[in-house]
């Protein structure tokens, strides 16, 4: 691979200096326009080498007069040093900077000596004309120079690639590698999910097995064995399952020796005192056994979101860079004019067709140049509005960095939040978190916790983090749900939940959707109307298979959304509480989400006197177009 760099590095110098002979030998009316411009567009790409010094000097020293050849000579030097210095000074020198350079300094040179030598009118005004061909062919050599130059590494990098892929282990594609994995998860899930099943003992059953154990310790160390097992078996059998069925039955120890289901037993007293331990010691058994069955199909359902994940991301975004060779070349010519570089520029695809571009971008000069010059760089390339990743460099400097640059979105969504605690809490049971996903996903996450207080806001953070942190990791949001659940339900054993209102605001369509667990109504505010959105299921970690259904809505420009959790419904004593609190979002008008969580909130614990007899919290989110 080496070798073969050397010899194309090597080609690329003998065209270009094949470029410098071509260019001083093309005379036009006893000007050499094209030789200055080419020189310049060298100097910008600092494409200067050996051999297009000689071929440029040797065809100059062969074709042209003395007096011209000094003349260019040193038009030649003062540009070069023009246009050196100015990318020093400015760390970055575009096409047009260059020509203007390179036409002024030709200009110049033919002005000077127009005036010692006395020339004509006609050779000022052909003086002025070289000037003006030599700033616009430099233009157009170095568009020339750099897009032959980009799209030269575009049609390489696959040969490079295949070359870098034939020295990788086999079987090392990662989309293989991740299906497999996949399907190995799948596999331990549905292995977990089937381990051990039985089905929980009926009455009849659980009266067998305690006949079983009672008659094998308490009567066989009977005197009387003999006689009740003997003529009177049926007998003494009937009347040992009626105190074990009445044992079944939870009647009490003391009602069922009072009943003395076998009157003449010597050991009745012994016997019942062994069944009702034995049953107990079945039943707790019976209840661990249920527990352990419990967290296990609580695994194989963690197991199988984390494989339907894998199988998601072995899917993932396509990669156009085959069919954008062009659009990649202009991408390389537009960040090189603006002082920087960009090497492993890949463009891709999603699901919604929407394209974001990769590149592992540094300072040509050093310096630091703002990372939003790159991102103009980028929308003129592309002819796309482009949003950088949010953790992207401000500055950039010759240390490349990788950056991702998203499709922009056609909404901003700002939100607002006003909250009171209950009173006489010290801090609030409710939880909520707001974030933007690199998708153009706006979430809006609110837990309420049982009851007040700090052991209710430590159980609504966990939702809420859980959430965030699966949401951030890429996983859909069914998944992430199902995580969560399943993570309260491994940790619920303090009979203690939390609800969970969820929210995607799709920020390149305005779609909204939302998913309740356990939570209160929300409401869409379109205008001067409002449309209540409500579902009724259990809050998080009660039960393992939590069924959700989304709901999904249209926001507009000046749309807003509104979650309130249930303290804020359920003590504003009316009838239809949903429908009162509609009337006042309605008969709210601004366009401020903080305004109007704050005025909702007011208008709430006017119907409350003031008091806040549970945990109260408003979130407002309202879209608008960019």
């Amino acid at each position: 691979m080496n070798t073969e760099k050397k010899w194309m590095n090597v080609m690329v110098k003998v065209c270009y200096g094949g470029m410098g002979v071509v260019c001083s030998l093309i005379c036009i009316m006893g000007y050499y326009p094209l030789l200055p411009a080419f020189y310049g567009a060298c100097c910008l790409e600092q494409r200067r080498n050996i051999l297009l010094y000689i071929g440029m000097f040797a065809t100059m020293g062969y074709t042209m007069s003395p007096g011209a050849m000094v003349k260019y000579l040193f038009i030649l030097l003062v540009a070069g040093t023009g246009i050196r210095f100015y990318m020093w000074a400015n760390r970055k020198c575009a096409g047009w900077t260059a020509g203007i350079i390179a036409g002024i300094c030709t200009i110049i040179m033919n002005c000077s000596g127009m005036i010692f030598a006395k020339l004509e009118q006609r050779e000022m005004i052909l003086g002025l004309c070289e000037g003006v061909t030599v700033c616009g062919m430099t233009v157009v050599f170095h568009y020339l120079l750099q897009m032959s130059s980009e799209m030269g590494k575009v049609f390489a990098a696959p040969f490079l690639q295949r070359e870098v892929a034939m020295m990788q282990p086999a079987g090392g594609y990662e989309s293989e590698r991740m299906q497999a994995f996949a399907e190995a998860v799948d596999e331990l899930s549905v292995a977990f999910a089937a381990i051990g099943k039985k089905e929980e003992l009926s009455s009849h059953e659980s009266v067998t097995v305690l006949e079983e154990e009672i008659t094998a310790k308490m009567c066989s160390s009977c005197d009387a064995c003999a006689i009740c097992w003997g003529a009177a078996k049926h007998v003494h059998t009937s009347k040992i399952r009626r105190m074990l069925q009445a044992v079944v039955a939870h009647n009490s120890k003391e009602d069922i020796i009072e009943s003395n289901y076998m009157e003449n037993c010597p050991c009745y007293r012994g016997m019942v005192e062994e069944a009702v331990w034995a049953f107990s010691r079945m039943e707790l058994n019976e209840a661990w056994y249920q527990r352990l069955q419990e967290n296990r199909m609580v695994i194989a359902g963690q197991l199988d979101a984390m494989a339907d994940v894998m199988q998601d991301w072995t899917k993932g975004q396509k990669n156009l860079d085959g069919k954008s060779k062009m659009l990649l070349a202009r991408i390389g010519f537009e960040v090189r004019e603006r002082g920087l570089v960009a090497e492993q520029i890949h463009i891709y695809e999603d699901r919604d067709k929407r394209r974001s571009i990769t590149a592992e971008v540094a300072s040509k000069w050093g310096g630091g140049i703002p990372s939003k010059n790159y991102l103009r760089a980028l929308e003129k390339a592309t002819g796309m509005a482009l949003r950088l990743q949010k953790d992207a460099r401000a500055v950039l400097t010759r240390d490349p960095v990788s950056i991702t640059a998203y499709e922009d979105t056609c909404f901003d969504a700002i939100s607002g939040v006003a909250t009171k605690a209950k009173e006489g809490a010290a801090i609030s049971g409710d939880n909520f978190s707001l974030f933007l996903l690199e998708n153009g996903r706006y979430n809006i996450c609110l837990s309420d916790g049982m009851g007040s207080g700090p052991a209710a806001s430590k159980e609504s953070d966990m939702v809420v983090d859980l959430m965030e942190k699966f949401m951030e990791a890429g996983f859909p949001t069914d998944t992430a749900i199902r995580m969560m659940n399943s993570a309260m339900v491994l940790k619920g054993d303090d009979e203690s939940y939390s609800t969970m209102d969820y929210a995607t605001v799709d920020l390149y369509t305005g779609k909204v959707e939302l998913i309740k667990i356990g939570a209160a109504a929300s409401f869409l505010k379109h205008k001067e109307e409002v449309t209540c959105l409500s579902s009724s299921s259990l809050p998080a970690g009660v039960y393992m298979q939590q069924l959700a259904k989304p709901q999904e809505a249209k926001m507009c420009h000046g749309d807003f959304l509104v979650m309130v959790t249930d303290g804020v419904l359920e003590y504003l004593h009316v009838k239809n509480p949903e429908e009162k609190l509609a009337e006042m979002i309605s008969e709210i008008n601004t366009d401020n989400a903080g305004g109007m969580a704050r005025a909702l909130l007011e208008h709430v614990l006017l119907f409350t006197g003031g008091h806040a007899m549970d945990d109260m919290t408003i979130i407002v989110t309202g879209i608008w177009e960019k």
